[in-house]
């Protein structure tokens, strides 16, 4: 169970950073672009979906490891999983919409818990700070 914290605890950090990093990033070629509200929203939303899939990726590499070499847990499964499958599983996951067709056992379980918590601050700070380029207005910006 430690590695699986210890796991969890390195997946959400590093998740952290890239999605403030990526925030910060879009504020900063927002401030320095002319006002134009279809152009900004277009950038932001395609940074930040291009951020949530590195992010689910991470965890999807997280969980492989888990199942494949750590033996963390597995997954309950109709068939034998490859990495496409443990990468859907994450996004799934991340996203919080939980189609429920793969299922962690083990510590893995820990782990999903986690990356869904992540996701939804991650999906909600995120849904913020395009509602705040909408308004119009540059958000984590200092001008």
């Amino acid at each position: 169970m430690a590695l699986a914290i210890l796991l969890s605890v390195v997946l959400f950090a590093v998740s952290t950073s890239i999605h403030y990093a990526t925030l910060c990033s879009i504020s900063g070629v927002l401030s320095r672009m002319p006002p134009r509200p279809h152009l900004g929203l277009t950038i932001a939303m395609m940074a930040i979906a291009l951020a949530h899939v590195v992010e689910a990726t991470l965890y999807a590499v997280g969980f492989w490891l888990g199942d494949t070499a750590l033996g963390l847990g597995s997954f309950k499964s109709e068939s034998e999983l490859d990495w496409m499958d443990h990468f859907y599983f994450s996004l799934v996951n991340f996203t919080t919409l939980g189609r429920g067709d793969l299922t962690p056992t083990g510590h893995l379980r820990f782990m999903a818990g986690i990356e869904a918590l992540q996701g939804f601050l991650l999906i909600t700070a995120s849904g913020s700070f395009l509602f705040q380029v909408m308004r119009g207005s540059v958000p984590l910006s200092r001008r």
